[in-house]
């Protein structure tokens, strides 16, 4: 009787130990699962991320070259390809109260440059210090050089008449051009870049200025345009012209201007 009793209870013992591992190994699988469905809704989502979409300057290069310099370079150079006049290579260009032309055409010139890049355009630039022995001239050669899909020459106006203000646009126009063909898309271009400047600052429309007297027109190769962003002799716009604010609009305007031209041309191909 004694043996039977011993018997059964080993048996129960070893039904227990049974269960307690089947628990426990239930357990374990139940805790695992969650990880496990975790990882595979990771590995999911990760197969459904989207590519980016290209960016709307992606494959172009711009050309922004702010204008003037600081220098005591004293040379000449050729007005145009089919002339042997020639005119003062580096001439200083207008000021405010605070600031010089030179150091205002920089600084909105960096400011373009960033925006540009984040929009995937490669951008050349002519200066992007002060001192500069940059020419008109060679200015325009860089463009050709690095076979711009566009050069924007940064610049601002001067006036005897202080009340004179607005923003205008200068394209290249005549038979002195190295090229005939950059005459349309330079119109363009300007078209676009100063109807979004002037909306993102809300400056006065002095409108397009076809120009024949321009070095860097007349040697350019590639789709060229001259923005005068203010007159730096009207106290009101020279001192908005002061703020970073308003060269950050500056700068917006004309990088949307291009990124509208380049849509458009898409658009007409």
């Amino acid at each position: 009787m004694k043996q039977i009793f011993c018997c059964l209870l080993a048996i129960l013992c070893l039904s227990g130990c049974t269960s307690s591992l089947q628990e426990k190994t239930e357990s374990v699988s139940n805790q695992t699962a969650p990880v496990s469905s975790q990882q595979q809704v990771k590995q999911d989502e990760q197969e459904m991320v989207q590519p980016e979409k290209n960016l709307p300057l992606e494959g172009k290069v711009i050309c922004v070259d702010p204008g003037h310099e600081v220098t005591n370079l004293r040379e000449q150079e050729p007005i145009n390809p089919y002339s042997s006049e020639t005119k003062e290579a580096f001439v200083g260009g207008t000021a405010g109260k605070n600031q010089t032309e030179e150091q205002l055409n920089l600084s909105v010139g960096l400011e373009l440059q960033t925006l540009l890049e984040k929009q995937g355009a490669t951008v050349v630039m002519t200066r992007t210090t002060h001192e500069s022995d940059m020419t008109s001239y060679k200015r325009a050669k860089l463009a050709n050089e690095k076979q711009a899909d566009l050069c924007i020459r940064i610049h601002a106006d001067g006036s005897t008449d202080s009340s004179v203000h607005g923003m205008s646009m200068l394209v290249p126009y005549g038979e002195q051009l190295a090229s005939q063909t950059i005459v349309e898309p330079s119109r363009l271009a300007g078209e676009c870049v100063l109807t979004a400047a002037i909306k993102a600052t809300g400056a006065k429309n002095n409108g397009i200025v076809q120009r024949s007297d321009l070095t860097g027109f007349n040697f350019a190769e590639v789709p060229t345009i001259l923005i005068e962003m203010g007159f730096m002799s009207n106290p009101e716009e020279d001192a908005l012209m002061e703020t970073q604010n308003y060269q950050d609009q500056l700068a917006q305007g004309v990088c949307d201007g291009i990124i509208a031209y380049f849509a458009d041309q898409k658009n007409n191909e």
